[in-house]
C-alpha cells in the first residue's frame, strides 16, 4: 500500500464531501441559521418591547396610584370638613330648638300664671263678697257693687 496514493483517494474523497456539502447541505444550514437569527432577534425585540410596556405600564400603575391616594387624601379631607360642618349645623339646631322650647315654656307659664291669677281674683271677689255679706248679714248685690268689687279686684 502506497501513502501517497491514499494520501490523494483521502484528499479527493474529502474533496468531494466538501463539494457535496457546500453545495447541497451548506444552503439548508444556512437557512436554518438565518430562521433561527431571526427568530432569536425578533424574540429579543418582543422582549424589549414587553419590557418597555412593563415600564410604562409600572410608571401608569404608579401615577395611578399616587392620583387614588391624592383623591382619596381630598375626600377624607372633605368627609372631615363636611363632618364638622353637619356638627356645627346640628348644635346650631340643637341650640334654636332648645330657644324655641324655652320660649314655649315660658309662654306656657306666664298663660297659667295669668290664668292663676285671674283665678284667685274672682275667687277673691267671692270671698270678698260672701264676707262683706256676713258683716253687714245681708246680701250684696254684685251688679249694684259691680264698681266697688272691681276697685277691690284690682287692688288684689
Amino acid at each position: 500500500m502506497n501513502v501517497n496514493a491514499t494520501f490523494f483517494a483521502e484528499l479527493i474523497a474529502f474533496c468531494i464531501f466538501i463539494f457535496i456539502t457546500y453545495r447541497y447541505l451548506w444552503p439548508s444550514f444556512s437557512n436554518i441559521l438565518e430562521a433561527r437569527q431571526e427568530e432569536i432577534s425578533e424574540g429579543l425585540e418582543a422582549a424589549s418591547q414587553s419590557q418597555r410596556k412593563l415600564e410604562e405600564a409600572n410608571e401608569e400603575s404608579r401615577k395611578l396610584v399616587e392620583d387614588a391616594k391624592s383623591e382619596a387624601s381630598t375626600l377624607i379631607a372633605q368627609a372631615g370638613s363636611r363632618g364638622d360642618q353637619i356638627v356645627d349645623e346640628a348644635k346650631n339646631q340643637a341650640v334654636e330648638e332648645q330657644k324655641k322650647i324655652k320660649d314655649s315654656a315660658e309662654a306656657d307659664i306666664e298663660q297659667n300664671i295669668t290664668k292663676a291669677k285671674e283665678g284667685l281674683r274672682e275667687e277673691v271677689a267671692a270671698l270678698v263678697i260672701a264676707g262683706a255679706e256676713q258683716i253687714l248679714n245681708k246680701e250684696v248685690d254684685e251688679s249694684s257693687n259691680k264698681d266697688i268689687v272691681d276697685a277691690l279686684i284690682k287692688e288684689l
